[in-house]
């Protein structure tokens, strides 16, 4: 006797609901009441692993990629310790583990202007030693803040603008402007609104897009995050954006929307290093955040574009699109750049309670 369709549709409406209820009801707690921290609430009169506590708030909202939020901090008298969460990296798509120290660099600048604002003298060590540790971050109370705060103001608002650019230019005070707060002798920064260069760059882009949708474990990979409803939907969209990049074909929708920002887009953006390390990483990270946070600052926009980077067969030829003759030949990040209209709204975040080490 055969099936009926209506039990055929009743089995399908089980095995679905099967698949995406567990995954909806065990999405990582996340929010975003985090970015309503208030420089007010800085607890003044309490004690100072209190007071640094409190500056966590300001280093979790940095970016990641993948939103993946690398991070875990251990406070004590004195110190702020910075740990990669190693089981928040993306072993696919970040083989090597640049992206991590990236986002982790990103947090640490965030920590630090924070300090700074609340009249901090912050000194740091790099890869001290114990596994997973990146960073030891001093503090001493008692300096003066910053004359200019405009980049710990930032901090609330900066968003990853993945809208259309804007055609036109960004003016040479402004540029000038984002160089001198960025500026460090161990990163370069690269903008360029050169139509060859950005035609390359895309070239490189669609390539790596290729490579990558067709191999089934970075989709899986992929997947996995956005199921978590921490890349943008959440609940079932979450869980039905998890299924259709891991059982459709979605690499050619992607790559006709990438090449349409691209080419929107009036700048792409370099910043590299001298070396391929972990501290390397980390302070591209820390430059890159400075460089997010003055553009924001400016009402400028930005939009990491990584995918050339984490394709070995495309990465190699980055180099390739720096200016001739460039000491720092290591790429390490590429974004695009300019105006456009305003995000919707912050990526959520994890309650700082769950990214803090209890001794």
């Amino acid at each position: 006797m055969g099936v009926s369709a209506t039990r055929i549709v009743l089995i399908s409406i089980f095995l679905f609901l099967g698949m995406v209820l567990p995954g909806i009801l065990l999405q990582p707690e996340a929010s975003l009441q985090v970015w309503d921290v208030l420089e007010s609430d800085f607890p003044s009169n309490s004690s100072t692993e209190e007071k640094l506590t409190f500056l966590l708030n300001y280093a979790i909202l940095a970016p990641s990629s993948h939103n993946s939020q690398p991070w875990k901090f251990n406070v004590s008298e004195g110190e702020i310790q910075v740990f990669a969460d190693k089981f928040r990296w993306l072993k696919v798509a970040d083989a090597d583990r640049r992206e991590q120290y990236i986002s982790l660099g990103c947090a640490l600048e965030n920590l630090i202007l924070a300090a700074e604002h609340f009249g901090y003298n912050c000194s740091v060590s790099y890869l001290p030693g114990p596994e997973d540790l990146v960073a030891v971050v001093s503090l001493q109370s008692g300096s003066p803040p910053p004359s200019d705060s405009r980049l710990f103001y930032a901090i609330t608002s900066r968003q990853t603008n993945r809208n259309p650019y804007e055609p036109r230019a960004i003016s040479d005070a402004d540029l000038e402007t984002i160089y001198s707060l960025c500026s460090d002798p161990d990163t370069s920064i690269f903008i360029t609104s050169d139509s060859a260069t950005k035609k390359r760059f895309l070239d490189l882009v669609v390539q790596a897009n290729g490579f990558q949708y067709s191999d089934v474990n970075y989709k899986s990979e992929l997947g996995r995050w956005l199921g978590q409803g921490v890349m943008g939907p959440t609940g079932i969209n979450a869980k039905m954006a998890q299924m259709a990049v891991v059982f459709l074909d979605v690499g050619p929708e992607q790559t006709r929307k990438d090449a349409e920002l691209i080419n929107s887009t009036p700048y792409i953006c370099f910043i590299s290093t001298a070396n391929n390390d972990t501290i390397s990483s980390l302070k591209a990270g820390r430059t890159l955040e400075r460089f997010w946070l003055s553009a924001t600052s400016l009402g400028i926009s930005l939009h990491p574009m990584s995918q050339a980077l984490e394709v070995q067969e495309t990465k190699t030829n980055l180099t390739g699109l720096l200016p001739a003759g460039s000491e720092m030949a290591q790429v390490q990040q590429t974004f695009r750049l300019g105006y456009a209209e305003p995000a919707k709204e912050h990526s959520t975040r994890r309650p700082l309670e769950d990214v803090l080490l209890m001794e």
